[in-house]
């Protein structure tokens, strides 16, 4: 799989991804990652440059051509944020 660069995606395509990773990552962690992230230490999502959020995203998740951010009401999307979809998962 082509790996494609950050310049191929919007800055809020590249938000929607970081917010994915964030999430998917959080959701996994273990007591025994959070102890060791308090005495390491760890580059949040947010610092992370996009070239290595994308790269990330794509070794992850495939090809992101077909993704799209959907985008909720204005008190869902307040709560939620943004959701990524895959265009066959949208019905």
């Amino acid at each position: 799989m082509k790996i494609l660069g950050p310049d191929k995606f919007s800055k809020e395509d590249i938000n929607g991804m970081r917010e994915t990773l964030h999430e998917s990552e959080w959701e996994g962690l273990k007591d025994r990652d959070l102890r060791l992230i308090l005495w390491e230490g760890c580059v949040g999502w947010e610092n992370m440059p996009d070239k290595e959020v994308v790269e990330h995203y794509q070794n992850i998740y495939g090809e992101t051509d077909n993704v799209e951010i959907v985008t909720c009401d204005k008190e869902l999307r307040e709560q939620h944020g943004h959701i990524i979809a895959r265009f066959n998962d949208i019905k």
